[in-house]
C-alpha cells in the first residue's frame, strides 16, 4: 500500500536535487517528479533516485505543474516540496507517525529559511500546508506562490498544526538567479492582479516581490494595498508580516514614527514573532532611550526563547542580540549587567573578539582591573589588530 507519495515539480535543478531526494527516500513511498523542461541533468538524477518521472509543457502556471503531479501520485497522503527543500531523521519520523491519524484531513509544517551570517536573524519559519490527503477537489491554486489550503478549507477539513521543520536553502540561488526569478514573480503577479484586484494576498506578494527587487515605494505602495484589501480571508501572520515589512522600510527610510507604528501592530497580531521588539529597541536606541531599550530587548529575547509558549517565527543571532543589549545597559551605568549580558554573548559564540573586549570594558568600569586585564588579553588572542582591546591594557597598567 502507496500511503505517502512526494511530488516535486522541477527545471534544471540538478545542483539541489540530489539532496532533497536523498533526505526524502527512506520515508515516503514514491516520489513523483514533473520536469518542465530541463536541460541539464535532473531527470536523470531523479530516475537514480527511483522517481516516476512526468514530463509537463510550461504554462506559466505553478498550480497547473503541482496539480499535475497530483494526478500521477497514488499515496493516501501527499507531500510536496521542492528541489531547494530538505527533511531531516527526526522531522520524517514526525511525518510516518502524523500520517497514522484518522481525524486530520492535512497538516502545517514550518519551512525553515536559513539567512546569511551577519543577519540579525539566523533563520525564518513559515508556516505552510505541506502534508495533506489525497482527494479529487484538493488541487493549487494561484498561478505563482501557489496555494493548497483553500481547497482544504472548503471542503471542510481538519488542519492540524505541528512543529515539523522543512529545510528551505533560499540563500543557495546566485544573486543572478534571484533577480530573474523575482521579475519572472512579477510578470505573473502582475497578470493575476488585473483578474483578481480585489485579493489581498495578490497585493502582499507583489509588495514582497518589489522588495526583493530593491523598489521600495512601490513595495510600500502594494503592502499598504494589501492592508487596505483585507477581508479577513488571509492568515493574520501574513497581515503581520505586511506590517513587519512596512516596518522595515519606514526605519530603513529614516521614517521613524511609521516604523514604529507598524512595529507595534505587529508586537499585538504576532506574539511569535521577535522582530517587531528588536525593531522598537533599534528606535529606542536611535532616540538613546536605553532602557527602554533593554526592555525591548529582553522582550525579543524571550520570543526567540519559546518563553511565551509559542514557537517563535524567527531564529535570533542571540550572540549578537546580547551584545546590543549589554551595550545598552552600559550606557545606562549598569556595568554589572552589562558584564553578564557579554559573558551570555560570548556562551553563544567564544569565537568573536568584541564582547571580550566590551566586557573588559565594564569590568574596568568596575574596578575589577585584574579581570578586565584578562578580558583584553582573550580579546588579542582573537584578534591582535583590536585596538580598543590594547588600549585597555594600558590603562589597566597605567591604573596599578
Amino acid at each position: 500500500m502507496i500511503q505517502l507519495s512526494a511530488c516535486l515539480i522541477v527545471k534544471n535543478e540538478a545542483t539541489l536535487l540530489p539532496r532533497c531526494l536523498e533526505s526524502i527516500r527512506s520515508f515516503v513511498d514514491e516520489i513523483i517528479v514533473v520536469d518542465t523542461g530541463s536541460n541539464d541533468k535532473t531527470v536523470e538524477i531523479a530516475h537514480s533516485y527511483g522517481a516516476q518521472i512526468y514530463h509537463f509543457a510550461w504554462v506559466d502556471d505553478f498550480s497547473a505543474a503541482r496539480n499535475e503531479s497530483l494526478q500521477h501520485a497514488k499515496g493516501e497522503w501527499i507531500l510536496y516540496i521542492d528541489a531547494d527543500e530538505a527533511i531531516d531523521a527526526v522531522n520524517a519520523a514526525k511525518i510516518r507517525e502524523i500520517i497514522t491519524r484518522k481525524d486530520i484531513m492535512a497538516v502545517t509544517i514550518r519551512q525553515c529559511i536559513p539567512q546569511p551570517a551577519d543577519n540579525i536573524a539566523v533563520a525564518f519559519y513559515t508556516e505552510y500546508c505541506r502534508l495533506f490527503r489525497f482527494h479529487p477537489q484538493i488541487r493549487f491554486e494561484g498561478v505563482v506562490h501557489e496555494q493548497i489550503l483553500p481547497a482544504i478549507e472548503r471542503l471542510g477539513g481538519r488542519v492540524l498544526r505541528t512543529d515539523i521543520v522543512l529545510h528551505h536553502w533560499a540563500y543557495a540561488a546566485n544573486e543572478e538567479k534571484k533577480q530573474r526569478r523575482a521579475e519572472r514573480n512579477l510578470r505573473y503577479l502582475l497578470d493575476e492582479l488585473k483578474k483578481m484586484q480585489g485579493d489581498p494576498f495578490i497585493y502582499f506578494n507583489l509588495g514582497m516581490t518589489y522588495k526583493e527587487l530593491g523598489q521600495r515605494d512601490a513595495a510600500v505602495r502594494f503592502f499598504h494595498c494589501a492592508l487596505e484589501k483585507d477581508d479577513g480571508r488571509i492568515k493574520r501572520e501574513l497581515i503581520a508580516y505586511t506590517h513587519l515589512n512596512l516596518s522595515k522600510l519606514y526605519l530603513e527610510s529614516g521614517d521613524y514614527v511609521r516604523a514604529a507604528y507598524h512595529a507595534r501592530i505587529v508586537a499585538i497580531l504576532d506574539t511569535a514573532n521577535p522582530l517587531s521588539a528588536y525593531i522598537l529597541a533599534t528606535l529606542a536606541v536611535t532616540n538613546k532611550q536605553y532602557n527602554e531599550a533593554v526592555f525591548y530587548l529582553e522582550t525579543a529575547i524571550r520570543i526567540a526563547k519559546d518563553v511565551t509558549g509559542v514557537y517563535p517565527n524567527v531564529e535570533l543571532n542571540l550572540s549578537r542580540i546580547y551584545l546590543e543589549l549589554g551595550s545598552c545597559r552600559s550606557a545606562t551605568g549598569d556595568y554589572l549587567g552589562a558584564e553578564l549580558d557579554f559573558s551570555r554573548a560570548i556562551e553563544f559564540n567564544s569565537s568573536a573578539a568584541l564582547p571580550y573586549l566590551l566586557r573588559g570594558n565594564c569590568c574596568f568600569m568596575r574596578g575589577d582591573r585584574g579581570r578586565a586585564r584578562e578580558m583584553f588579553e582573550r580579546a588579542l588572542t582573537i584578534d591582535p589588530s583590536l585596538m580598543g582591546a590594547r588600549h585597555g591594557l594600558v590603562l589597566c597598567r597605567t591604573d596599578e
